[in-house]
C-alpha cells in the first residue's frame, strides 16, 4: 500500500493490514509437475514435413507419443526395405490410408517427427473434430484429405482464409489437391 493512503488511513484510526504479493510459498510451491506433450491426451496436432512447408493436422483422444509413434510406423511400412522402380511405380499409383504416409511416397520426402507440435487442446470429440478440421482449412499448406475430418461449413473458408499466414514455400501439385 502506498505510504501517503496509509498515513490519511492512520489519521482516521482505520487499522491496516499488509498481506506481501510474492510470499516464499509462491516461490518454492508447484501444485502440479508440468505434462511433457508425449504424455498428454484429447488433442489436435501438427507434424511438419522436412523438405517443405506441407503439415499434417490430426486428433487423437490417446496419448501424444503414441499416435506419433503410430504414424512413424505407418510411414515406415510403406518406405522401409529396398524397392525398385516397379514397385515404387505401384506404391505411388496407390492411395494410401495415412495422408502423411502418401506424402512420403509420392514426394519421396522426410517427416520432421522431432517438430511434431501439440496445436490445441480439446476433451469433446466431436467438438475436436471440427477443431482439427477447422487447424487442416486454416494451415497453409496441408497433407490431409478432405474426406479424413468433419467438413466445414463453407462459409467458414472465407473467415479462415483471412487468419491464414501466408506461406512462402513452393507447395507440391498433389498438396494443392488435397488442401484446396
Amino acid at each position: 500500500m502506498h505510504i501517503g493512503v496509509f498515513l490519511i488511513l492512520k489519521s482516521h484510526s482505520i487499522a491496516t493490514a499488509n498481506r506481501p504479493h510474492r510470499t516464499l510459498r509462491n516461490f518454492v510451491v508447484y501444485p502440479k509437475d508440468k505434462v511433457k506433450d508425449e504424455e498428454k491426451t484429447e488433442l489436435i496436432y501438427r507434424v511438419p514435413c522436412k523438405n517443405c512447408c506441407s503439415s499434417c493436422i490430426g486428433e487423437t483422444g490417446r496419448k501424444f507419443g503414441l499416435r506419433i509413434k503410430e504414424h512413424k510406423k505407418e510411414v515406415d511400412s510403406f518406405t522401409a526395405g529396398t524397392q525398385t522402380r516397379v514397385s515404387r511405380a505401384r506404391e505411388s499409383s496407390v492411395t494410401h490410408k495415412p495422408a502423411i504416409a502418401d506424402h512420403v511416397v509420392e514426394e519421396k520426402h522426410v517427416i520432421d517427427w522431432d517438430k511434431a507440435k501439440v496445436v490445441d487442446r480439446e476433451t469433446q470429440r466431436q467438438t475436436r473434430w471440427i477443431k482439427e478440421a477447422f487447424w487442416i482449412r486454416k494451415t497453409p499448406m496441408c497433407m490431409n484429405r478432405d474426406a479424413e475430418s468433419y467438413q466445414l461449413s463453407h462459409t467458414w473458408y472465407q473467415v479462415i482464409s483471412r487468419s491464414r499466414a501466408p506461406s512462402s514455400c513452393k507447395q507440391s501439385r498433389r498438396d494443392q489437391e488435397r488442401c484446396h
